[in-house]
């Protein structure tokens, strides 16, 4: 029996048939397929998303081996590529060339398309999500035709973040920039002096970002900013990385967590020693910047993340730490705080505001099973209260009218869904949880609207 299971092992499905298409025209032969037999069909790249949005029950179509960087544009530093590219695999690509993503997030495993539908992001106010830096990509539908879409297109914004429900992307073109360096600076800051001074440290750096250690009241700052400063001994970078990253943050961390399972309140003096550790002191590091972004995470875990309205960080952060300790949850470290532009993507959760991103995560280790669930239902909770929307790629325990509410364009949406995938061949139990079920008559309304003349197909 075929079975998958996504990078945690959180949740598994178990199609009909899997398949591993190597090229376009074993896309379009497994769309002739499922169009015969009726079933679904759902897309994963590396699986490192943490919710069920791959389950189906027909046929599971892995990218893995579509993977190939088809066009490199020096001049106009564009780079295109296969849907089941990595991130780590175009930026490898992208800096033999000279070239760079301008904003990345930690995790570099995702493949490029599944980042750009489910949201993915990096942290500086004045840098998007993912699909920001696309200038177009092709769609296959259920149809089996193609639609080109491309960066000014009305489709554009629709369809950036379209979370696998409407059509396979198949290429991918990418706005790069010159390869640059980041000089990085890490430092403590209390709650009250990052209110201070979030708006001029926002505006004045490219990137930043917050930790928090939960149980306590120890944040530190990130701040990262181009400069032609040479990049430091590589010795550094091995100790930021290797010592810092992989050893403390990943294998002396999960032994302390075992400890939990015998007594869960130590969690207070595992984050508090970690705390000590990682956030008191003050680092500079100079270096490449996918060196900079990238932090390597091994331990399997759980995660939700929210973004919140920028002007409401602190106050949000403030009624985190209350929320946890009035009802005495046991976190683990560290929350993360990112900053994100707005941006016009109908489910983005930057959606025509900048935001704050926050996320909690529970680290998943053999023989230990943290009871974190309620910590997640009551942090959603309340960050519903602040308006919030939810990353595509975490879990997710907003209700379907809560979604509803704090989408502008969310029943344009799925009613561009159900028009292009008619049959619902990229739907599955997930997402018709989630849905807006337009009628008939939603449907043909919005076919007049914006298809009679605009739609370009592609065979």
């Amino acid at each position: 029996m075929n079975s998958w299971k996504n990078w945690a092992n959180l949740s598994k499905c178990e199609p009909k048939k899997i398949q591993f298409p190597k090229s376009l025209s074993d896309l379009k032969q497994i769309i002739t397929e499922t169009k015969i037999t009726k079933e679904t069909l759902k897309v994963v790249g590396h699986g490192n998303s943490y919710n069920t949005n791959f389950h189906t029950e027909g046929t599971l179509v892995s990218l893995k081996d579509f993977n190939t960087i088809q066009e490199t544009n020096i001049e106009t530093q564009q780079v295109s590529i296969d849907a089941g590219v990595s991130i780590n695999k175009l930026v490898q690509h992208c800096s033999n060339n000279g070239l760079a993503l301008s904003s990345l997030g930690t995790n570099m495993f995702d493949n490029v398309a599944g980042a750009c539908s489910t949201g993915h992001h990096g942290s500086g106010i004045n840098y998007g999500i993912l699909s920001s830096y696309i200038d177009s990509f092709d769609l296959l539908l259920a149809s089996g035709q193609t639609l080109t879409i491309k960066k000014g297109d009305w489709l554009y914004d629709a369809l950036g973040v379209h979370l696998g429900a409407v059509g396979i992307i198949t290429k991918l073109t990418l706005n790069t920039e010159k390869r640059f360096k980041l000089k990085q600076e890490v430092f403590p800051i209390s709650l009250q002096a990052f209110q201070d001074c979030m708006s001029d440290l926002l505006s004045a750096n490219d990137h930043v970002k917050l930790i928090w250690a939960p149980h306590t009241n120890d944040y530190q700052c990130w701040i990262a900013n181009r400069t032609e400063e040479s990049i430091d001994h590589n010795l550094m970078h091995w100790k930021n990385h290797m010592i810092d990253g992989l050893l403390i943050n990943n294998l002396v961390h999960a032994s302390l967590l075992y400890a939990t399972a015998i007594k869960p309140a130590w969690i207070r003096s595992i984050n508090q020693w970690l705390s000590n550790y990682f956030l008191k002191g003050k680092t500079q590091c100079i270096g490449w910047s996918d060196q900079v972004f990238y932090l390597p995470h091994l331990l399997k875990q759980d995660a939700i993340e929210y973004a919140i309205p920028l002007e409401k960080t602190v106050a949000f952060l403030q009624d985190l730490h209350n929320l946890i300790e009035a009802q005495s949850f046991h976190v683990q470290f560290p929350v993360e705080v990112r900053f994100v532009k707005q941006d016009n993507f109908w489910l983005s959760p930057a959606y025509q505001k900048d935001m704050c991103y926050i996320g909690t995560k529970a680290h998943l280790l053999p023989f230990l099973t943290p009871n974190y669930k309620p910590y997640f239902q009551a942090v959603s909770q309340l960050i519903e209260t602040y308006q919030g929307r939810f990353h595509w790629g975490k879990q997710n325990y907003s209700s379907k009218t809560y979604l509803e509410n704090s989408y502008p364009k969310w029943k344009e949406f799925w009613t561009l869904r159900d028009y292009l995938d008619p049959n619902k061949m990229f739907m599955n139990n997930w997402l018709t949880e989630l849905a807006y079920k337009p009628s008939k008559t939603d449907i043909e309304m919005f076919k007049k609207q914006h298809f009679d003349h605009d739609l370009q197909l592609v065979k």
